[in-house]
């Protein structure tokens, strides 16, 4: 065999492995979450579950287009659908995205986002490296004060945090803690996932979180600090009156005019909207715990 046939056939196969690098690439670029606060779903309708929520001006990795409605996406390391009316796609977007670990041998990072550039460093399975930007199918990251661009086939994002500054963060980090909750029954004086009442509910959530209220609703009302409603941010506490009590009731913003709490009358832990009727009558104020 010659050695012009042999260049063909070396030429050949490395196209054809990156076509197959390139058809199984992890993500397509980026998009900002332009919502107040965006439901990552389990699948792409409105009606599945929502895995976490994120706040607006957070930053995601987009996977695929899945139609004109839904994108996959990538948002503190978990993987599900956001809905394409209320992110903002862009091929090429910088921000947090938190951090990475290389999986495979010899992998590349280079000083640009193409199989032809030069070569900075390379990793093995193991290496963790910032993650400052998504560009089609890379990833733009940071180790050891090097800057380059890793194909994103060979990069796992884990525990992204996609929020603006460390308050927003740990506001969501609440709200993902309620989210977990959803659907547990509720029960009157109750406490724990075997049951809550309002009170018990968001006790128990914040503690879970590192965040010490008090008992019932009318003494969460005298934690924190007192926020306006206009300036509310996901995880305050929000608080009510009951037919009975000044403050009878309490649960904690979620974004989007919306918060989780222990509803007796629904029987669990469910999500409802300020404005309806009931709520918006009987509205109180909201403290900031975090």
């Amino acid at each position: 065999m010659d050695f012009k046939h042999l260049k063909t056939i070396a030429i050949a196969s490395a196209l054809i492995s990156a076509l197959t690098v390139s058809a199984y690439a992890t993500s397509i670029g980026g998009a900002t979450v332009t919502a107040d606060s965006l439901e990552l779903r389990t699948e792409p309708s409105a009606e599945s579950s929502a895995l976490l929520f994120s706040p607006q001006g957070s930053v995601v990795v987009v996977e695929a287009k899945i139609n004109d409605n839904w994108f996959k996406v990538i948002c503190r390391g978990a993987t599900g659908f956001m809905s394409s009316d209320s992110i903002s796609f862009n091929e090429n977007l910088e921000g947090s995205f938190g951090t990475g670990t290389i999986f495979g041998t010899g992998v590349r990072m280079r000083d640009a986002a193409s199989l032809n550039s030069g070569v900075i460093n390379v990793f093995d399975t193991g290496t963790k490296m910032d993650v400052l930007g998504v560009c089609g199918v890379w990833y733009k990251v940071r180790y050891n004060g090097q800057t380059g661009f890793v194909f994103s086939d060979y990069l796992a994002l884990s525990g992204a945090v996609s929020e603006q500054d460390s308050s927003e963060s740990e506001g969501q980090k609440i709200v993902d803690t309620a989210m977990k909750y959803l659907g547990v029954p509720y029960v009157y004086g109750g406490t724990t996932v075997n049951g809550f009442d309002c009170s018990g509910f968001v006790q128990y959530v914040y503690k879970e979180c590192g965040y010490t209220v008090d008992r019932t609703a009318a003494q969460i009302y005298e934690n924190g600090t007192y926020v306006e409603k206009v300036n509310l941010e996901i995880g305050d506490a929000i608080c009510f009156s009951s037919h009975t009590e000044s403050i009878g009731h309490v649960g904690i913003y979620i974004g989007n005019g919306q918060f989780i709490h222990a509803s007796s009358g629904s029987g669990c832990v469910i999500i409802s909207d300020l404005s309806e009727n009931y709520y918006d009558t009987r509205y109180v104020g909201a403290r900031r715990i975090i």
